[in-house]
């Protein structure tokens, strides 16, 4: 009894069904994730509690059937027109010379929510080109934390700087104070992108350590205009007769 009543206080959802697909034990955390509070349980057959589960899903069933203990760590879940994320572990046991299958159901639909929302977020940062004037942007670049943060910056920067009619771009790195040598081919093809659309493009706010990590990994960019900050950026296309319509 102690044990149950631990197991019953649990924030994971547990349920423990035989051999024969018939539910044994069910915590409230459980009935709570799937919304049973009005279903009956014990006793019910697992398979018929959630009649229309896609096969690939029905985890405790295929652990019932071929009894290998399953570990899913992201299961995408649509259960009454609710759009979850969960987490399943199954396990084993005998008890009194019969078979069961406990299986622990984690909720992460939040967290996933959260992730999602903080993923895009970066994304947005990442690729974040602002017009200053007509013609005329700023793209401050942020550190890259995830390998998706490459492709986005390559692909949508020459989109958003052709969507709002860019023809010069100041690449600010004052957010950046060091990078190696993929970072380095990285900027030097955004760059090159960014020149084959006719855009011009200025670097500003290079910091020394970042000069002297470009030179030591190869990557000349020369023939690219370097100022100390985006002052001086925007007082180069000022005096080299761009004339912006400032907003």
């Amino acid at each position: 009894m102690l044990l149950r009543h631990a197991v019953d206080l649990l924030d994971e959802g547990v349920v423990i069904t035989d051999q024969n697909y018939e539910i044994t034990y069910v915590n409230p955390a459980y009935v709570q994730i799937f919304e049973l509070q009005n279903e009956r349980i014990i006793g019910e057959n697992i398979k018929e509690l959630f009649p229309h589960e896609d096969k690939s899903k029905q985890i405790t069933a295929k652990t019932i059937e071929d009894k290998i203990e399953r570990s899913v760590e992201r299961l995408p879940y649509k259960w009454r027109g609710k759009e979850m994320v969960l987490q399943i572990y199954t396990k084993t046991f005998e008890h009194e010379g019969k078979s069961f299958v406990l299986t622990r159901v984690y909720d992460l639909t939040e967290t996933a929510e959260s992730e999602k929302q903080l993923v895009q977020m970066i994304e947005d940062m990442t690729a974040n080109v602002v017009t200053i004037a007509k013609g005329y942007a700023l793209l401050p670049l942020q550190p890259i934390l995830r390998e998706e943060q490459k492709h986005i910056l390559l692909e949508r920067v020459p989109e958003q700087c052709r969507d709002q009619s860019i023809s010069r771009l100041a690449i600010q790195f004052s957010g950046i104070s060091s990078i190696n040598q993929e970072w380095a081919v990285l900027l030097k093809n955004l760059v090159r992108n960014l020149q084959l659309l006719g855009i011009e493009v200025v670097l500003a706010g290079l910091r020394p350590q970042v000069v002297m990590q470009f030179t030591q990994n190869g990557v000349e960019l020369a023939d690219i205009k370097s100022f100390m900050n985006v002052q001086q950026a925007t007082k180069y296309f000022l005096e080299t007769g761009f004339r912006p319509d400032f907003k």
